[in-house]
Protein backbone atom coordinates (compact mmCIF):
# COMPACT_ATOMS: atom_id res chain seq x y z
CA UNK A 1 0.00 0.00 0.00
CA UNK A 2 1.41 3.67 -0.92
CA UNK A 3 2.05 5.91 1.62
CA UNK A 4 -0.92 9.16 1.50
CA UNK A 5 1.14 11.45 1.12
CA UNK A 6 2.97 9.69 -1.76
CA UNK A 7 -0.34 9.84 -3.11
CA UNK A 8 -1.47 12.80 -2.97
CA UNK A 9 1.54 13.53 -4.41
CA UNK A 10 1.10 11.20 -7.49
CA UNK A 11 -2.73 13.04 -7.53
CA UNK A 12 -1.17 16.61 -7.73
CA UNK A 13 1.58 15.91 -10.41
CA UNK A 14 -1.19 13.80 -12.89
CA UNK A 15 -3.91 16.98 -12.32
CA UNK A 16 -0.98 19.78 -13.53
CA UNK A 17 -0.14 17.21 -16.16
CA UNK A 18 -3.82 17.64 -17.45
CA UNK A 19 -4.30 20.86 -16.70
CA UNK A 20 -1.53 21.72 -18.95
CA UNK A 21 -2.06 19.42 -22.03
CA UNK A 22 -5.91 20.86 -21.98
CA UNK A 23 -4.06 24.31 -21.70
CA UNK A 24 -1.83 23.64 -24.31
CA UNK A 25 -4.05 22.42 -26.74
CA UNK A 26 -6.56 24.84 -26.57
CA UNK A 27 -3.53 27.53 -27.02
CA UNK A 28 -2.65 25.45 -29.92
CA UNK A 29 -6.35 25.23 -32.27
CA UNK A 30 -7.34 27.08 -34.77
CA UNK A 31 -8.32 26.70 -38.26
CA UNK A 32 -6.62 27.61 -41.71
CA UNK A 33 -10.36 27.48 -43.55
CA UNK A 34 -13.21 28.62 -42.19
CA UNK A 35 -15.26 25.53 -43.20
CA UNK A 36 -13.03 23.59 -41.06
CA UNK A 37 -14.21 26.18 -38.17
CA UNK A 38 -17.92 25.66 -39.07
CA UNK A 39 -17.21 21.64 -39.04
CA UNK A 40 -15.04 21.46 -35.69
CA UNK A 41 -16.29 19.76 -32.66
CA UNK A 42 -15.03 22.25 -29.87
CA UNK A 43 -15.68 25.70 -31.99
CA UNK A 44 -19.32 24.17 -31.45
CA UNK A 45 -18.84 23.76 -27.76
CA UNK A 46 -17.25 27.14 -27.02
CA UNK A 47 -19.51 29.50 -28.49
CA UNK A 48 -22.81 27.84 -27.60
CA UNK A 49 -24.66 29.80 -24.67
CA UNK A 50 -25.15 28.74 -21.32
CA UNK A 51 -28.91 27.42 -20.46
CA UNK A 52 -31.03 30.01 -19.52
CA UNK A 53 -33.11 30.53 -16.12
CA UNK A 54 -35.98 27.87 -15.34
CA UNK A 55 -39.04 28.55 -15.25
CA UNK A 56 -40.82 28.78 -11.91
CA UNK A 57 -42.53 25.60 -9.95
CA UNK A 58 -45.54 26.04 -8.40
CA UNK A 59 -44.75 25.64 -4.62
CA UNK A 60 -47.63 23.55 -2.68
CA UNK A 61 -46.86 23.74 1.24
CA UNK A 62 -48.52 21.51 3.75
CA UNK A 63 -48.01 20.44 7.32
CA UNK A 64 -45.15 18.04 8.07
CA UNK A 65 -46.07 17.58 11.92
CA UNK A 66 -48.21 18.75 14.11
CA UNK A 67 -47.48 20.86 17.41
CA UNK A 68 -48.81 19.09 20.54
CA UNK A 69 -49.55 21.32 23.59
CA UNK A 70 -48.59 20.26 26.89
CA UNK A 71 -50.24 21.72 30.26
CA UNK A 72 -48.96 23.69 32.49
CA UNK A 73 -46.17 22.44 34.71
CA UNK A 74 -45.96 23.65 38.46
CA UNK A 75 -42.51 25.36 39.46
CA UNK A 76 -43.41 24.61 42.99
CA UNK A 77 -40.10 22.00 44.11
CA UNK A 78 -41.10 21.49 47.33
CA UNK A 79 -42.48 18.11 46.98
CA UNK A 80 -39.16 16.98 45.46
CA UNK A 81 -36.65 18.32 47.99
CA UNK A 82 -35.05 15.88 50.31
CA UNK A 83 -36.60 16.22 54.15
CA UNK A 84 -34.26 17.63 56.81
CA UNK A 85 -34.29 15.33 59.75
CA UNK A 86 -33.92 16.92 63.10
CA UNK A 87 -31.06 16.17 65.27
CA UNK A 88 -30.07 16.79 69.03
CA UNK A 89 -26.61 18.20 69.24
CA UNK A 90 -24.39 16.19 69.63
CA UNK A 91 -23.72 15.01 73.63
Amino acid sequence: MLPKRFTHRILAVAMVLAVVALTTGSLTHWHSTASSEATCQICHVTHASAPGPLPPVAQISFPVATLALIEKVSADLAPLRTPSIPRAPPA
